[in-house]
């Protein structure tokens, strides 16, 4: 009896750090308003999850480490795409806190921002005009300037693994593909033996009715075609016997390979997804189409940068301008007011600033999206392992034992 309450005790402690880990992500910025989709949520729609249903211990247990895996990476896309959305959502912040400023130092922002506009026009006309890149990218890039180099090399890698990624899934749709049809002839072939039997017993049966009326019709002595047909009977009956054992070991084979296949599937998808999700943000963050189209850019960039340092008077100046319009800023509390140094058109043209509103606003629901779909996908693998473990009270102990191993290799 103690130890039926040690093991209770134990087991809802458990239980405890399990629910912890649940609830880890219920504090989350507000679903997406109903609109257009991006292809990145088409994608996750597409490649929805297949469920696993694990028969047997070893598979229940590896499942349950494979889930927890996938919670893990769930949760790491989600905290970095919390930590990007807030920073998105602070520039939302800023713009409200601009608009709202009157009287003299709305007069005072104008000016300013309307310097720096002139300056930047007269710097503009001093670059070399075989230049590519718009000013427009410039600014974008201006954002950025000491991450472009990392995000490159990043866009390269994530191309890379997208291609891994893409062939993994391609192999794997194969060998599920192979795998069913595994199945479906070893059931043909057991069908098939079933209906051998059928016949034979059916065979057997008449031969021994023929002797057994031969041999009160004719009185002819039937013992030995009588031994054949029994030892036919007995030979058949084996050889059906051995192969229907076999057919039985290659189904239970052939369905963890299949099971073990989904698994791997489902969490190949999940990373396609993601990497699908990361690289459309980078594209549309960046401005760019691809990874060397944005090394391309970027080396055009470079050399506007190199022709901007060539004339200092004019920055000199424009820096004077950049500090009273980021003290002005300071004032009325604008967290970043830097990166209104490279949007002053968007202080003068209230279109301008309307466009900036709505690219933050576009960035801010591929975030939400990004997060919702990781929180679904998270809630939906806890659902599968809450199931699993209800539905085999008797590993209850080892499973749940396997979570709380990974809490703590991950400081849950």
């Amino acid at each position: 009896m103690e130890q039926q309450k040690g093991c209770n005790r134990k087991g809802r402690a458990k239980m405890a750090l399990w629910d912890r880990f649940r609830k880890r992500d219920e504090q989350q910025p507000d679903q997406a308003p109903e609109g257009q989709e991006t292809s990145a949520v088409e994608l996750a729609q597409e490649l929805e999850q297949e469920e696993v249903k694990p028969l047997y211990k070893e598979d229940k247990k590896r499942f349950v480490q494979e889930c927890c895996e996938s919670i893990g990476e769930n949760e790491k896309q989600i905290q970095i795409a919390r930590k990007e959305y807030e920073q998105v959502t602070e520039y939302l912040t800023d713009i409200q806190k601009i608009d709202r400023i009157e009287g003299e130092d709305q007069t005072l922002l104008q000016d300013t921002a309307q310097k720096l506009q002139v300056l930047m026009k007269e710097r503009s006309l001093y670059k070399n005009r075989n230049l590519t890149i718009s000013e427009a990218q410039i600014r974008r890039f201006d954002r950025y300037e000491e991450e472009l180099v990392d995000e490159i090399k990043k866009m390269y890698q994530i191309q890379t693994h997208q291609k891994a990624v893409v062939s993994d899934m391609k192999h794997l749709e194969e060998e599920k593909a192979r795998l069913y049809g595994d199945r479906k002839e070893i059931v043909e072939k057991q069908d098939a033996l079933k209906g051998m039997a059928k016949i034979l017993c059916a065979l057997i049966f008449s031969m021994v009715l023929l002797f057994v009326a031969l041999y009160y019709a004719l009185s002819v002595d039937m013992t030995l075609p009588y031994l054949a047909t029994l030892l036919l009977a007995a030979i058949s009956a084996t050889v059906i016997f051995l192969e229907a054992n076999k057919n039985r070991r290659d189904m239970v084979m052939t369905e963890r390979k299949l099971t073990k296949a989904i698994t791997l599937l489902n969490r190949v998808k999940i990373k396609y997804v993601n990497n699908s999700s990361l690289l459309e943000y980078d594209r549309e963050k960046y401005g760019v189409k691809d990874a060397a189209d944005f090394e391309e850019i970027w080396t055009e960039y470079r050399r506007a940068k190199e022709y901007e340092r060539k004339f200092r008077e004019n920055t000199e100046q424009m820096h004077r301008c950049n500090e009273d319009l980021t003290e002005l800023l300071k004032k009325h509390e604008v967290a970043d007011p830097e990166i209104w140094l490279s949007q002053t058109l968007g202080l003068l043209d209230k279109r301008e600033m309307v466009e900036i509103r709505h690219e933050l606003n576009q960035r801010r629901q591929k975030l939400r999206e990004r997060i919702a779909y990781n929180t679904d996908l998270k809630q939906s693998l806890l659902a599968q392992v809450d199931g699993l473990i209800q539905e085999n009270p008797g590993m209850r102990e080892e499973l749940l034992e396997i979570v709380q191993k990974f809490k703590q290799a991950h400081g849950e």
